[in-house]
Order: structure tokens, then sequence, then C-alpha cells
């Protein structure tokens, strides 16, 4: 069985759970408001900023720019961002748990494009210019496809394998629990 496909097997209760939790379920529904948008993007912006430094740190090819998309989107709707999160525990140690913790990361891009297409839909948030994050740009599908040949290119041992499969567990568990919490948007 290919990685990825191991990777999607074991976090796929996570994943269903926090699809749950994530105040995108509201541009599915049509029924956002620009508040709840607000805090969306702040809480992605939070968790992909601490996500993408740590991958990074292990995967120097790795582009990491999704945070800066979201911090975009908050500066456009005046929401002040925070360079750096205290209390944030996420690390990844090594090059194989930041390819599960992309995994996370970059596969959200799929998910992405479909919100994109439900923002338009959303009468509450017709005043925004452009959304950066939830752009529905193509390049997001591209950058997914280079992360996919990236993880079936590294040589896995069977210890690595579960470090990543750990990783992207932990990775989805991190996400959850910035999704959880409260933040001021305005």
């Amino acid at each position: 069985m290919k990685m990825i496909e191991k990777l999607k097997k074991e976090t796929r209760e996570l994943h269903e759970q926090i699809e749950e939790k994530n105040l995108a379920k509201h541009i599915l529904d049509h029924n956002i408001d620009l508040e709840t948008y607000k805090l969306l993007l702040l809480q992605n912006y939070r968790a992909y900023s601490t996500t993408e430094s740590e991958i990074k740190k292990f995967l120097p090819l790795y582009s990491g720019k999704k945070h800066l998309e979201l911090q975009k989107d908050l500066e456009q709707l005046g929401v002040p961002v925070e360079s750096s999160f205290k209390n944030d525990t996420f690390r990844c140690h090594s090059p194989a748990e930041a390819l599960g913790a992309a995994y996370v990361v970059e596969g959200s891009a799929l998910g992405g494009m479909v919100l994109a297409k439900n923002l338009e839909k959303c009468t509450a948030l017709k005043e925004i210019d452009r959304h950066y994050f939830f752009s529905g740009d193509k390049e997001n599908l591209l950058d997914w496809k280079n992360f996919k040949q990236e993880l079936e290119q590294f040589d896995f041992s069977e210890t690595q394998e579960q470090e990543a499969i750990d990783k992207a567990k932990d990775t989805f568990r991190f996400f959850s629990a910035v999704f959880e919490k409260e933040y001021q948007v305005s």
C-alpha cells in the first residue's frame, strides 16, 4: 500500500471529526456571517502558521504559504494577527514527522477548492473583493500533487512510516484544539 493511502486510512476518523468542528461547514450551507468568517480565518491562520513553520524545519523546499494567504485575508478584513502564539505545543522532530504533518496541511487544498466555489453563494460575504486562502486557485492542487510525489519518493523505514502516521494524527488533533479555542476577531 502506498504511503498516501496509509495516511488516509489511518487518519480518516480524525479527519471526519475535525470537519464537524470546523466553521467552514457554514460556508457549505451558505449561512456563514462575516464575524464567523473572520474567526474561521483566524483559527486557520493560527493552525497553519504553527504547522507550516515546523514542517519547514525538516522539509526546506516546502512552500508553507497557506498562513501568508490567511494573513492577507485577515489584514483585508481588519483583523489583527500575531506572528507567534503562546502555548502552541505542535512540533516536528524529523523529516518523516514533517511529511505526516504536511499530509494534513497540503491535503486541505482539496477541501479548500470546494469551499472556494461555495463562498460565492454566501451572501454575507459579498462585500469581500478577493479571497486569498479560499481562492480556488488551481496552483493549490499543484502543491498537493508535488507533495504526493515527494511523499512517495521518501524511503520510509517501518519506524518512519509510523512516525509519519502518528504526526498526521497529531496534526489533526492540533487543528481540532485550535478550532475549539476562543479568539477575538475585532
